[in-house]
């Protein structure tokens, strides 16, 4: 299956899949892919996700990605300041976008088992440290970053 076949598998996010990155707006600049062409569409989870759960920390895009060897996957960009004061949000978002995917989305979800979870702080100071105990933390629970960017 492919990323925009399971978007539109999950009635939430049907009618909002888009192409390449455009569903990341002014975030789109945080991907970089040497062949755009792998990068097979986007959505905006935290804007389809707000109504319906207004109080939830809320996971920002997914991402479809071809990778040179292999199937599709979906990635998950989390777009947050970087200091170590953030990581116990950010894995709440993560725990959050976890359990959205079982619930809701196994299609997706099943895509995002060889993708993965991304952490990008595109401006200001990264003050989590590779070899601090966040950075652990957040290793342990599968999350990259925090990053200035995502280069695929």
């Amino acid at each position: 299956m492919t990323f925009e076949q399971a978007v539109r598998a999950c009635p939430l996010l049907r009618s909002l899949y888009q192409r390449g990155l455009a569903a990341l707006g002014s975030h789109s600049g945080c991907v970089s892919c040497n062949d755009p062409r792998r990068l097979t569409g986007s959505v905006d989870l935290d804007g389809a996700t707000q109504k319906a759960f207004p109080d939830s920390p809320r996971w920002d895009y997914g991402i479809g990605f071809r990778p040179p060897k292999g199937k599709e996957v979906a990635l998950w960009i989390e777009i947050h300041p970087a200091s170590s004061t953030h990581v116990d949000e950010v894995l709440k978002k993560l725990n959050w976008l976890r359990d959205w995917l079982d619930k809701n989305a196994k299609a997706l979800q099943n895509l995002t088992k060889q993708g993965g979870y991304y952490w990008i702080a595109p401006d200001g100071r990264i003050a989590v440290t590779p070899n601090s105990p966040q950075a652990k933390r957040l290793a342990k629970e599968g999350l990259r970053g925090p990053l200035r960017g995502l280069k695929l």
